[in-house]
This record gives C-alpha cells, sequence and structure tokens, in this order.
C-alpha cells in the first residue's frame, strides 16, 4: 500500500509539474497577442485625419425690396468678381444669347430671387470683396417717364466673406431700392449706388411677412391722400424697440442719429382677391424686430435727399423673432 501511494504521488507531481509549464507557455503568448494588439491600436491612432477639400461651391443671386413711383428697374448684370483670396476670380453674367443679362428687380419682391452665378466651385479662404459690374443699358421707368441708371464706376463693390470647407457658400445680394437709387439733381439719369445693397448668406436669413388691418390704412389721420391704396408701408427696426417716438424714418445716418434707423421697408399691397393689405420682407437676418406701419410712407423719400417728412408718421408697435430658414407671419391691427 505504502508503495502504491508512493508512486501515486509521484505520478500527481509530474501531472502538476506538465500543467504549471503549459499554464506558463499559455500566459506568455496571451500576453505576446495582448502587446501586438496593443501594437496595431497604437499603429491607428497615429493615421493623419483626412485633408479638408481645398474647394468648395460658391452661388450668388440677386432679389429686392421695391421703391415707390417705379413700375420696372432692369439692371443689366455683366461679371461677378471675387477678390482678396490669391488671384480674382471672374464669372460672366449672361443671358441665352451671350449678352449682359437684364433682370427686373420689381419682379423679385419679397422672398423671391434670380440666381446668376450658379453652384461654381471656388478656393475656400476669404474674400474681401464682391465686385458686380453693371452696364449703362440699365434703366428704370417711372410715373414721370424712362431714365437710365448708371452705376459709380461701372461696378457694385460689395463686402467679402469666407468660403469654407464642406459648405456651400451660397449667398443673394438684396436691393433695398429705397436707399439704393438716388435722383442726382440737375442731372436726367437715377444713380445706382452700394447704399442699401446687403449682401446675404441663405443659410442665416429667413421671411417677415403678414398683413395690415384696413382700419389702419383707412384712418382719419391718412385722409390727406388722394390715394388710399398706395403709399403704405411697413418700418422694420432691428431689436426690441418699446418707444415708438424713437423709431426714425428711412433717411441716411448723420441726419438725426438719436432716432433708430429702418432695417428695411417694405411696401404694403392691396390683395384684390383676399380683400386684404400684404407685406413681405425677404432675407432678413435672424434675430428680433420691430415692425410699425406707416399709411404717409410717400413722404418719406430717402432716395431724393430732400426734407419731404411734414406730416410722416408711425401707428404701430409690433415684434416678431425671424428664424433662419422660416417664415414668421405678422398681423399688424389697430
Amino acid at each position: 500500500m505504502k508503495r502504491l501511494y508512493w508512486i501515486n504521488t509521484k505520478v500527481r507531481r509530474k501531472y502538476l509539474r506538465q500543467s504549471f509549464t503549459t499554464t506558463l507557455v499559455l500566459t506568455a503568448l496571451t500576453t505576446l497577442t495582448a502587446c501586438g494588439s496593443s501594437s496595431s491600436s497604437d499603429s491607428s491612432d497615429t493615421t493623419p485625419p483626412p485633408e479638408q477639400p481645398s474647394t468648395t461651391t460658391f452661388s450668388l443671386a440677386v432679389s429686392d425690396a421695391p421703391v415707390d413711383n417705379a413700375s420696372e428697374v432692369v439692371v443689366y448684370f455683366d461679371e461677378v468678381e471675387l477678390t482678396g483670396n490669391g488671384e480674382p476670380l471672374t464669372f460672366s453674367v449672361e443671358d441665352e444669347n451671350g449678352d449682359p443679362r437684364s433682370i427686373d428687380l420689381l419682379a423679385l419682391p419679397g422672398a423671391q430671387f434670380e440666381v446668376i452665378v450658379e453652384d461654381t466651385s471656388i478656393p475656400v479662404g476669404d474674400y474681401n470683396q464682391i465686385r458686380l459690374s453693371v452696364t449703362d443699358d440699365s434703366y428704370i421707368v417711372m410715373d414721370e417717364g424712362t431714365y437710365p441708371i448708371r452705376v459709380p464706376s461701372g461696378e457694385l463693390k460689395l463686402d467679402g466673406f469666407t468660403a469654407q470647407p464642406n459648405f456651400d457658400a451660397a449667398y443673394t445680394i438684396e436691393f433695398d431700392l429705397r436707399k439704393s437709387l438716388v435722383d442726382p439733381v440737375g442731372q436726367p439719369l437715377i444713380m445706382l449706388k452700394p447704399r442699401g445693397v446687403r449682401l446675404v448668406l441663405n443659410d442665416d436669413v429667413g421671411t417677415l411677412e403678414g398683413t395690415v388691418d384696413s382700419a389702419l390704412v383707412m384712418d382719419e389721420m391718412c385722409a390727406t391722400k388722394t390715394d388710399m391704396l398706395s403709399g403704405n408701408a411697413v418700418y422694420i427696426y432691428g431689436g426690441e424697440q418699446v418707444a415708438i417716438e424713437a423709431l426714425g424714418d428711412d433717411a441716411d445716418e448723420g441726419v438725426d442719429d438719436t432716432e433708430v434707423r429702418p432695417f428695411t421697408v417694405v411696401p404694403v399691397t392691396y390683395n384684390d382677391m383676399d380683400e386684404t393689405f400684404e407685406f413681405t420682407a425677404g432675407f432678413v437676418p435672424q434675430g428680433d424686430y420691430t415692425l410699425s406701419f406707416s399709411c404717409v410712407a410717400f413722404l418719406d423719400e430717402p432716395e431724393t435727399g430732400e426734407d419731404e417728412l411734414d406730416g410722416f408718421f408711425l401707428q404701430t408697435l409690433n415684434t416678431a423673432e425671424v428664424i433662419a430658414g422660416d417664415t414668421t407671419q405678422v398681423n399688424i391691427i389697430e
């Protein structure tokens, strides 16, 4: 019995030594495998990120905030030039015949627009100026007749923008014609100046639209007008204004800087079908605004530079928020 026990004990010791040796080998292999996995992971972490694209897509459109006493404002666009990021980039603006493209800006009120440069590849970077070439064929049709439109040096020079990778540079030039059209004294023409012409990023703007209570249009204070359907406008001011007496007319800066100047002024038109007075302001940057209606906006003539504001007044005070990409409805009531 003792010899058998000794043999069994010897066998068990031999088996344990073999098991211990096998365990050491497996542990070593596991450690080596883990180290190899870590090395592979470290190698992937040092892979450089993909390069940013060196170009993006550029688009440019035009739109209009209308002017009183004109039935057509036809502008012939010839060329768009981007400067400030290496060599200037030039884009021809042509019609189907290869001639400068004519656009009646009064046909593009509110949020309507017309594209003049579409989905064109440009290098990313900072462009300090957009130059819009306008030909002498441009003209305006007014109550008094038809007059040529002239642009100083033949081109409108506007602010630039930053073209970013992975982000389409889609912009619109908004012509606030009440401010940009100027009637030079003693000259049989109309000047189109950069004043009142805005460049907006399409992704940053929204639309304000709504109706005006007919009681405001027919108010007895408006009885001095010969045509109750004309000369009505909504004045739009930046921020939330609380005092109507602090709101100014559409005169140039420097005339009375104690007053708040309107961001833009849009006409109120009469809809025969719905029998409502309506307005639309397109391409308004996101933010808070104050709206005020006037039935005597025809007395406010910023484009002439003359003082015709005797009797001008504002009638209401409303606030609204513009959200990029959305349309905000505002109903102006008495």
